[in-house]
């Protein structure tokens, strides 16, 4: 699983960039990938252990096309003990030019709730 910062996206009522609209019923994520829309993940709250599932239905936080964090643990030469590629938002770089918020995943309502998120924190996420 990749650890990483997570953050609640909100915007219930906007349009994510599958064309559906954000509600707080629906197990969501945004990752920095097109490749991953409509993929489902399993995702931990690392504080209290609780865990879900949850479908990519946004691109984001920030960034668009960070594929080789999005897909480290799918490549051929990724190893369960090598060092994990950071999350580019993370690093502070942005292709929107509006900064980052260092996550490198956004939550939906209906997840956030799910994991019992009290504030932005890290969350372990994988691919089903």
């Amino acid at each position: 699983m990749i650890r990483v910062k997570a953050t609640r996206e909100g915007l219930v009522g906007k349009q994510t960039a599958t064309g559906w609209t954000i509600d707080t019923v629906f197990p969501y994520v945004a990752l920095p990938s097109h490749r991953a829309l409509g993929r489902w993940i399993i995702i931990r709250n690392v504080t209290n252990g609780i865990r879900c599932c949850a479908q990519v239905r946004d691109v984001g936080p920030f960034n668009t096309q960070d594929d080789s964090y999005v897909f480290q643990s799918l490549t051929a030469d990724y190893l369960p003990n090598s060092p994990e590629i950071r999350p580019a938002s993370e690093l502070g770089l942005s292709v929107s030019a509006l900064g980052t918020n260092n996550a490198g995943i956004d939550l939906g309502d209906a997840v956030w709730k799910l994991l019992d998120m009290k504030d932005n924190t890290d969350i372990e996420w994988e691919f089903v």
